[in-house]
């Protein structure tokens, strides 16, 4: 399998980033529980994330070691084949607590990549 470029893998996360932090702008765990299309897309944008950071190299991930990056790289698989074993509370915690210190980490590690020049 041929290595990809690291940026368009760091913009698949930002996209989903983005995707989710607008579908749950303003929502309250309630009104995520209730709706079985808002509760989907956002567990499809976890995987999305999830399948990216797994093609991140370890040592790039290195510098932001306060990232869980194994659990994130975890539970995407956790979505697709346990999907039956995980709350809608785990998936509200990872929304309202995980995601924003992701999106900090990405962003810093592009800034790291844009000062090495690195692809």
């Amino acid at each position: 399998m041929a290595a990809r470029k690291i940026r368009p893998i760091l913009a698949e996360i930002v996209e989903a980033l983005d995707g989710i932090e607008a579908a749950t702008a303003g929502k309250e765990f309630g009104q995520f529980q209730s709706d079985w299309l808002l509760r989907h897309g956002i567990q499809r944008g976890i995987e999305i994330i999830s399948e990216a950071a797994r093609h991140l190299p370890s040592d790039l991930l290195a510098l932001e070691p306060q990232i869980p990056w194994k659990q994130i790289r975890g539970i995407g698989n956790m979505l697709r084949h346990e999907y039956h074993r995980i709350s809608d509370s785990i998936v509200w915690a990872v929304v309202t607590e995980d995601l924003p210190p992701l999106r900090r980490a990405i962003e810093r590690i592009q800034i790291s990549l844009d000062a090495s020049g690195i692809e």
